[in-house]
């Protein structure tokens, strides 16, 4: 978890979540049998009008999805397949931080976390979020003034 690499609490900020196990508290989880797998990624706890398929490719590794943040809009992904490199910014706190993202992973980010992903291997994840998408929500950030320090 990302809060654990860091002086400063940011769980208010982002979440990330296993449910490739089975069914937990929140009925979120998997069911694995012969007839295939079944994932449950929300059951109940967030209603959503936005859902989006995503396809990274790796034919540019300097090439992200995303690089930006939003004042209102929480984001849930599900990692279906691959391997995505995660970079955030928190523009509260100042807290920056990377996760590697695997299959069965689901992150929730929250708003004022700027975000980019990166696939590290073919990807495939879908975002989820409560509010339909709205151009107006979407803040540019330039990750590449982090890399420089």
């Amino acid at each position: 978890m990302p809060s654990e690499a860091c002086e400063v609490d940011i769980s208010h900020k982002i979440q990330l979540k296993n449910i490739l196990r089975p069914f937990d508290d929140d009925n979120e989880g998997t069911v694995m049998d012969d007839r295939g797998t079944l994932v449950q990624i929300i059951d109940g706890q967030m209603p959503f009008t936005h859902l989006v398929y995503l396809d990274l490719q790796t034919k540019d590794f300097t090439t992200y999805r995303g690089s930006h943040y939003h004042e209102k809009k929480i984001e849930v992904f599900y990692i279906i397949s691959g391997l995505v490199e995660a970079q955030f910014y928190d523009l509260d706190t100042k807290w920056e931080g990377h996760l590697t993202l695997t299959p069965g992973l689901k992150l929730t980010l929250f708003p004022r976390l700027a975000h980019r992903f990166r696939a590290i291997e073919y990807s495939q994840m879908i975002e989820i979020s409560p509010l339909p998408y709205d151009r107006s929500d979407v803040f540019p950030f330039d990750f590449s003034t982090l890399d420089n320090h």
